[in-house]
């Protein structure tokens, strides 16, 4: 091989892979169709156009790529799968499969024949073979547009999954009818591909599941282990029977997805970009090998052959196939006009054609490629351009999704969805592991399921949380909210997602996905116990709280012509308009301000550390009498030792917990001197404090702690705090930290 040769099969390979990439993200911002930018720019980048693509320089190699790309679109198809939309519509789907592929195959070969009389039969059933499939690599990015009604949309999605390999085993029935194969040779093959293809479907997706559900493999590594494996399963399958491999894929796909393994929809994602890339690349590949002229040729009797099959045999197949259903005539009407045809179709026309031009029978190898393509666009074109208009015509599109998931039912998601109820936001579901603050939640009259909104799946297993269009993530812990968000973002997009995160994950937007809110407030279930203790209150108003009315207190949420704005900044609320409906925060305490008081603020020119400790416990003693002062002491030394609790930047947080203590405690010591503490820096401590909490209120111990690190990671503050002598102004500087908008004194 020449290196002329290998520079048109590197190129080629080049312009197929980051072209069709660039073009099916294109399509994905502006909402419009890939496979019609495919073609087109596979016509301009062709032969026919700037001359740089040439399929033709891979050889044999053209049809391996296309039978693994295919298989592994297969097997995303199959991981999509949903069992419980199948049941709801299993009948009209088994019929759609067999009637609806029958009816499509022999009237549309009854067409060709009608038109074309010169092609024989076995011919003719070949050709109708190959628009039998719709597939879902157009049908999946049509239904996420339109957003069709449950009840459509499981139809179409299950039709054009489980279609691709029925079509795929009665195309290559036909072509080995046609290269002339006996009859029942013939057969005798299908019945092998479709047994060695459940046989190792079934097997390999068991096994696949099995693997994943133990962990047998790093955590990190199911996608990269999944995507080899199912490479792997298409290959063994197809080595016992040629393109047994087509539907192995699909069913272990199915069974993998059925079994709900750990991080499934992580790997349904990446499945999902894979097989992004591969419709982009296999349709510029073989588009690019067609030739205007074969479409010009096709004329008007080609013309009138699409349009039979569009506008006859679709919505013949389609009757026939709901006799005795309970579809609407809206819903018939519907589904008889959306068939949009895709990769597997456009793949298998240009592989046929390919062997019947090797046979030399080049009239029906152009046929075929003219046919199956010109159905491919036509389809896409007038269907994928008019499904969603005319789902709206017809009233079987679902509304815009304005509802809101809030992930938590503990106190503080209730008042918040109880305020968006009343703000007249609908639906508002609240989220949670925990049957008893669902439970809880229940009982206040809200709409609370026990489900792990990790997966975002639950949409589709429960069609009324279709009016779900936003996700509030409002648990404890800030990384769990974000990997909710980054998985909700796809299905919702980013301005849907927000989640509650502290003021460090807002210093590194480029690492979040969605949008943080709240990030001055402690965890959600710490506010919760505050809001018990009435340490802290929601107001809600209909008029927006201004000047001093507005200093104390925390704008979380406003309602503004039936629009929802999350945690508005200062500049936000001053736009905002002055009624509606608003709802406040006010914290009549933080932890660290209850535990820190007047008298446990002093400042010390001591440096010894046990000496400075027992100043400081003595302090704490004198407010708290049952603190065993010389008992304090050892154990705070001996942490010293084991973990030195200097931050750095001059600043110490020494602390610990007590059996013996029934208060949270703090004491704060100015060191001008310095503090001999190991600092992992090297500086001497000035500023100290010693916080002391009960045992069994580990909660608050850790609050008071994240409060502490939050204020002197501000070098301004850590200067105020030092240079500060009066205890009360102290206090004041730090509510003033806590309470936006607040004036420190």
């Amino acid at each position: 091989m020449d290196q002329h040769h290998l520079h048109e099969m590197l190129m080629t390979m080049v312009i197929a892979l980051s072209g069709g990439a660039i073009l099916i993200t294109l399509a994905r911002r502006f909402n419009t169709s890939a496979i019609l930018l495919l073609i087109g720019s596979a016509f301009a980048l062709g032969p026919e156009g700037l001359g740089w693509l040439h399929p033709e320089s891979l050889g044999a190699g053209l049809r391996v790529i296309v039978s693994l790309a295919i298989g592994l679109i297969l097997f995303e198809g199959g991981l999509t799968l949903d069992i419980k939309g199948y049941r709801g519509a299993s009948l009209l789907i088994r019929r759609m499969l067999s009637v609806g592929v029958l009816t499509t195959w022999f009237v549309t070969a009854g067409a060709i024949k009608i038109l074309y009389p010169g092609f024989a039969v076995s011919y003719c059933l070949l050709f109708a073979s190959l628009v039998i499939v719709t597939g879902p690599t157009v049908i999946a990015p049509l239904l996420r547009r339109i957003r069709l009604v449950p009840k459509l949309h499981n139809i179409l999605h299950w039709e054009g999954v489980l279609i691709d390999p029925i079509g795929v085993f009665i195309a290559l029935l036909c072509y080995e009818y046609v290269i002339g194969a006996a009859a029942g040779a013939a057969v005798l093959t299908l019945f092998l591909r479709i047994a060695a293809g459940i046989g190792f479907g079934v097997a390999g997706g068991f096994v696949l599941a099995f693997i994943l559900k133990r962990r047998l493999i790093p955590a990190d590594m199911y996608n990269v282990f999944s995507f080899g494996f199912a490479v792997m399963l298409f290959g063994v399958a197809d080595a016992f029977a040629t393109e047994a491999g087509l539907l192995s894929v699909t069913i272990a796909g199915f069974i993998v997805g059925l079994s709900r393994p750990p991080d499934l929809e992580n790997i349904r994602h990446f499945k999902a970009e894979m097989t992004d890339i591969l419709i982009g690349m296999l349709f510029i590949l073989l588009a690019s090998r067609l030739r205007f002229e074969q479409f010009i040729d096709f004329g008007l009797r080609g013309a009138l052959l699409v349009a039979i099959v569009i506008a006859v045999v679709r919505p013949l197949a389609l009757t026939l196939s709901s006799i005795g259903t309970d579809l609407s005539f809206k819903e018939r009407s519907y589904l008889g006009w959306v068939a949009p045809r895709g990769i597997v179709a456009a793949s298998f026309a240009s592989a046929v054609g390919l062997s019947l031009a090797e046979k030399g029978t080049m009239t029906e190898a152009v046929f075929v490629e003219s046919f199956v393509y010109s159905v491919i666009i036509a389809t896409v074109a007038l269907q994928e351009c008019s499904a969603g208009l005319l789902a709206r015509l017809l009233g079987l599109q679902r509304p815009a999704a304005k509802g809101w998931m809030l992930v938590g039912a503990h106190g503080l998601a209730r008042k918040f969805a109880r305020f968006l109820k009343d703000g007249g936001i609908e639906p508002v579901v609240l989220a949670d592991v925990n049957t008893r603050s669902v439970g809880d939640a229940r009982l206040e009259g809200l709409d609370a399921r026990v489900i792990d909104a990790r997966d975002p799946k639950i949409v589709e297993d429960q069609p009324d949380l279709n009016g779900i269009g936003n996700l509030l993530a409002l648990t404890d812990n800030e990384n769990l909210n974000a990997l909710i968000g980054q998985r909700w973002v796809r299905q919702l997009g980013r301005e849907k997602v927000h989640f509650w995160g502290s003021k460090s994950m807002t210093d590194r937007p480029e690492e979040t996905i969605g949008r943080v809110v709240w990030p001055e407030l402690p965890k959600p279930t710490l506010l919760t116990q505050e809001l018990q203790r009435r340490e802290a209150s929601l107001m809600t108003a209909n008029t927006r709280f201004t000047g001093e009315q507005a200093k104390s207190v925390q704008m979380l949420a406003a309602v503004v012509d039936g629009r929802l704005v999350l945690g508005p900044t200062e500049e936000e609320q001053e736009d905002l308009p002055e009624k509606g409906k608003f709802l406040y925060l006010r914290r009549e305490a933080d932890y660290l301000a209850l535990a820190l008081r007047p008298q446990l603020i002093t400042r010390t020119n001591l440096a010894d550390l046990r000496e400075v400790f027992t100043q400081l416990v003595g302090m704490a003693a004198r407010v708290a009498d049952d603190l065993p002062s010389e008992k304090t002491i050892e154990a705070l030394l001996e942490r010293e030792r084991t973990a030195p609790t200097a931050l750095g930047h001059g600043i110490a947080i020494p602390h610990i917990t007590s059996t013996d203590l029934k208060q949270r405690l703090c004491v704060m010591a100015q060191a001008p001197n310095g503090a001999k503490f190991d600092a992992p820096d090297g500086e001497p401590v000035r500023l100290i404090f010693l916080i002391l909490s009960p045992s069994d209120d580990p909660e608050g111990h850790l609050a008071i702690l994240a409060e502490v690190a939050r204020i002197v990671s501000d070098s301004t503050m850590r200067e105020r705090l030092l240079e500060e002598a009066d205890p009360g102004k102290i206090i004041e500087i730090i509510q003033g930290h806590y309470l936006p908008g607040a004036t420190a004194g």
